[in-house]
């Protein structure tokens, strides 16, 4: 399904953060193919690069490392136009990469709350940051580290809590048609 006739399109890239388990790469997806836009993934980007998985990076390459790629991937994207660019959970934790969303486009920070993420990320065991004896408590944590960072790198918020990729679609479709007046 298409954009209604009345929609206006985005006049920049779409740009989705937010923690793991939010919906970024499948309302991504969604939204670029509604569009007819371009979809590109930070994540899928890198280990595209590197050969690894993100797993692979941080145990053999380290965090450092993997934040780098970031950067330098963000960098890269700059060129491009019609897009929705899905970014990997920590992209905020660096100021440098908030400064690189703001260029990229409209930044959107799809949220969730705890029982979702969790019931969501539990499904991949491949989450390098959720390694730990207590994945739950590693939740909290950096649900209370980022929140801040990516509330104020935000064009717009959109809760996913509890919907289908589908409906998350529909509700950034609103947003922006809000603050494009």
């Amino acid at each position: 399904m298409l954009a209604p006739m009345n929609f206006v399109y985005p006049d920049r890239n779409v740009v989705l953060i937010g923690f793991m388990g939010t919906g970024k790469s499948s309302v991504g997806r969604e939204l670029a193919r509604r569009w007819g836009f371009r979809f590109l993934d930070t994540d899928s980007i890198i280990r595209n690069q590197c050969g690894k998985s993100i797993a692979e990076i941080f145990s053999v390459f380290g965090e450092p490392f993997f934040r780098d790629q970031e950067f330098a991937t963000l960098t890269n994207l700059l060129r491009c136009h019609r897009s929705v660019i899905a970014t990997g959970g920590g992209i905020v934790i660096q100021p440098r990469n908030v400064d690189l969303l703001g260029k990229l486009g409209t930044t959107i920070w799809l949220k969730a709350d705890q029982t979702t993420i969790l019931e969501r990320v539990s499904r991949n065991k491949n989450r390098p940051l959720l390694q730990t004896t207590d994945p739950e408590n590693t939740i909290a944590r950096l649900l209370i580290e980022r929140g801040p960072l990516y509330e104020s790198a935000a064009d717009l918020v959109v809760d996913s809590s509890g919907l289908s990729h589908h409906e998350v679609a529909e509700k950034v479709i609103a947003g922006l048609q809000s603050i494009q007046g």
